[in-house]
Parts: C-alpha cells; structure tokens; sequence
C-alpha cells in the first residue's frame, strides 16, 4: 500500500508539473477556493492507480469526493490531487500531492510529493518517516522563542479572524513566522525538523492524513486547536481525520502553542 501511495503521488505530480507554466482553466468553487483543470487531471490520475492496485479501496478525495465517510474496513484513501491550487494557478512554486491509505480511520500510509523540487515524503506506521530515502526526525528545538511556526489561512472570515488572534499571540513569543499555502507541505516541515509548529482551523481530511502520520513517525505530535476528548480519539490517537482544526509540533512547544489559543 506505501508503494501504492508513492505511485499515486509521483505520477500525479509529474502531470502537474508538466501542466504548471500553461493557462489554467479557473473553477470557482467557494470563497477564496478555488480548482484547475490540473486538479482534476492529477485526481484522475491517482484515483485510477489506487482503483487498479487496490480493488476495494474506498476513496476519500477531494474535487470528486470531498464528503468523510465512514468506509468500515475498506482501505480507505485520502487524496488531494493539489495541496496549494492557488499558489500553482498564480504561478507561485509551491504546492504538492497527497496520497494516504487508513482503515477505521487510523492512517497506515502515506506520501506526500513536492513535484518541483523532486520531494518525496513518506510514511509507513511504525516504520519512521522519509524525505528521498532519509530519516526524518523533528526538530530539538523546545522553547517558542528558538521556534519557526507555520500556519495557513482559513477561508471563513470569522476563522481567519480566530487565526489572526492566536498569531498575534504567538508572534511576539517565538522566533519567526511562515505561511507556504500547502498544508501538506507544512506538516513536512514540522517533521523534517525545518519547523517546530503548524496550525490551520480548517482543513480537510485529505489535507492531513498523510502530514499526520509523518509527523508522528518523526517523534512530533499532533492534535487539534481546541483539544480532542477521549470520546473523539482512536484508542491513544489523539484527534480524528475528520476535526477541522490541527496542530502539529515537534512535541516540546505543543502545550506553549495551545497555551496561546484565542478558545477553550
């Protein structure tokens, strides 16, 4: 199944990358949401590789099946066949390909692509997490003020304005701040140690599935902005793919980071 999600995702990325200097064809889905005839083109590609490798995969995916669904025991895979489609209809070199396979909502599996610069990132439970071949291990860093924080911005205004509260209380704190526009990409960052923290208030299932096991298997931690109750988690698992809110960390800032959110 890893060698499925790594198939899926370089395939998908190598025909993003041939589509990425041509006019897009622009589909307004929603405020500030957009999709290409690259995302469509990229999904079709994944979808039909993970259909023949795995007959009875249910797919979660999202500009053909954007709905959660609870699949039983099927494998179930997420894919977002463009994490950053605004900054890749800009033209803003930035963006990747999801692929993860779960089962009962617990992710076994996962890859995630950067097609421009070539990087593979990718995740078996229990396994460790990978870029090209090398172990990732998060970063040591364990003070916000040592800390680089990445976040994303919520579509909803409302939600932008929850982020904008929770950044100015973090800014002053920690040492720096980014945003990149791939939410995949961010939780990469955390687990190659590149970062210490990510936050996003509104992501879906296949934004995640992949970036959280990676940053699980790199020693981080990861949960949601507001704080899962045990009635919501998986056995230890600490948030459900299907939670809007995220925080990912190298584990030594997640209780600083939480400590600063604009709710309880």
């Amino acid at each position: 199944m890893l060698e499925l999600a790594i198939r899926a995702a370089r395939e998908a990325g190598h025909l993003l990358a041939e589509k990425y200097n041509q006019p897009h064809q622009i589909n307004v889905k929603g405020l500030r949401d957009i999709s290409t005839e690259a995302d469509l083109a990229a999904e079709a590609v994944a979808l039909r590789l993970i259909r023949e490798g795995c007959p009875d995969a249910c797919v979660v995916s999202e500009e053909s099946n954007s709905a959660w669904q609870d699949c039983g025991d099927s494998p179930t895979w997420y894919v977002d066949p463009l994490d950053g489609t605004t900054n890749y209809a800009r033209g803003l070199p930035t963006f990747s390909i999801s692929v993860a396979m779960a089962r009962r909502g617990k992710v076994e599996c996962g890859a995630v692509y950067d097609p421009l610069l070539e990087q593979l990132f990718y995740a078996e439970r229990g396994q460790g997490a990978y870029l090209n071949d090398e172990r990732l291990h998060v970063s040591a860093r364990g003070t916000l003020i040592e800390s680089l924080i990445l976040l994303d911005w919520p579509r909803v205004p409302a939600l932008r304005e929850a982020a904008v509260r929770l950044l100015s209380r973090l800014a002053p704190q920690v040492d720096a701040v980014r945003s990149r526009g791939s939410a995949a990409l961010a939780f990469c960052a955390v687990a190659a140690g590149w970062a210490e923290a990510y936050f996003q208030f509104t992501l879906g299932p296949w934004d995640v599935a992949a970036g959280a096991l990676l940053v699980e298997e790199a020693g981080g931690r990861v949960s949601g902005l507001r704080g899962q109750s045990p009635i919501d988690s998986i056995g230890d698992q600490p948030y459900v793919l299907s939670q809007p809110d995220w925080l990912v960390t190298n584990g030594l800032v997640h209780e600083a980071v939480l400590a600063n959110r604009p709710y309880e």
